[in-house]
């Protein structure tokens, strides 16, 4: 209760100064929104071409592109900090402060930060999920219903544990934004069926890097029932748990590591 308080009071103190300056919260938002246009629009003019993609026709397509943006929006919003502690802070020696606290330095790092540009990628996959969806004729049941919500969620804490292993580096090297970024540009994949990549990239995105079961397997599973929702709703779940973990423990060998850069 101590932690959802403090985090409360971190919550206010970021959106306050993201406040300050309005026109760049808005262009913020607005950006993220006209840049996954772009992408739906090439989504739109590679199935345009190929009238179906291993079965998948183009709503179908939306659909994916638009859930796929929810756990990642979810993510992009509360922990967006990590990026800057894996590019620059660390290296900069700006975060000694966090060490001399009688608090958790990676919630502190989380808590840093909140950031409402994520808006525009949630708004934008609601409105995408709700158009393509209304064309596909989907009906849902509450199985589907749980297996969703728990891919957003269970899905945004895959992505965060993959920023924190990532980031976790930069107490050794003081710079790893490029660690994050190599693993988290496998999201790519995951706006496509996994039914048509090699098996090789099929298991990466699985099992190793799980965008591919966070996304595309669930929406995979509404269409064209290939795997049980409770199962799989299961599956996510303890692979968010198993991953977070692994994070949280490579986290702490390396923050144990840290030396200061003395600027």
């Amino acid at each position: 209760m101590n932690y959802l308080r403090l985090y409360w009071v971190f919550l206010k103190r970021s959106f306050v100064a993201n406040m300050e300056f309005k026109v760049d919260f808005f262009i913020g938002v607005a950006g993220f929104f006209v840049q996954n246009l772009a992408y739906i629009l090439t989504i739109f003019f590679i199935v345009n071409s190929i009238p179906s993609l291993n079965g998948w026709n183009m709503y179908q397509m939306g659909f994916l592109y638009g859930f796929t943006l929810m756990p990642i929006a979810v993510d992009h919003l509360f922990t967006d900090e990590l990026w800057r502690i894996a590019y620059f802070r660390v290296a900069r020696g700006d975060v000694d402060c966090y060490f001399l606290r009688p608090v958790s330095v990676l919630f502190q790092i989380i808590a840093e930060r909140f950031q409402p540009d994520a808006l525009g990628e949630l708004v934008l996959g609601i409105v995408m999920m709700a158009i393509c969806g209304s064309k596909c004729g989907i009906v849902w049941s509450w199985e589907f219903v749980l297996l969703f919500i728990v891919a957003t969620f269970c899905g945004a804490v895959c992505i965060t544990s993959i920023k924190i292993f990532g980031a976790s580096f930069a107490w050794v090297f003081k710079r790893s934004g490029y660690i994050i970024q190599i693993l988290y540009n496998f999201r790519q994949y995951a706006r496509y069926p996994l039914s048509i990549f090699p098996k090789v990239i099929r298991y990466m995105l699985t099992f190793v890097l799980p965008f591919g079961l966070i996304s595309s397997l669930p929406v995979e599973t509404l269409f064209f029932n290939n795997h049980g929702a409770l199962f799989l709703s299961l599956k996510i779940f303890l692979m968010s748990a198993a991953q977070l973990t692994f994070a949280l423990i490579v986290w702490r060998i390396n923050i144990s590591k840290y030396e200061s850069t003395g600027s």
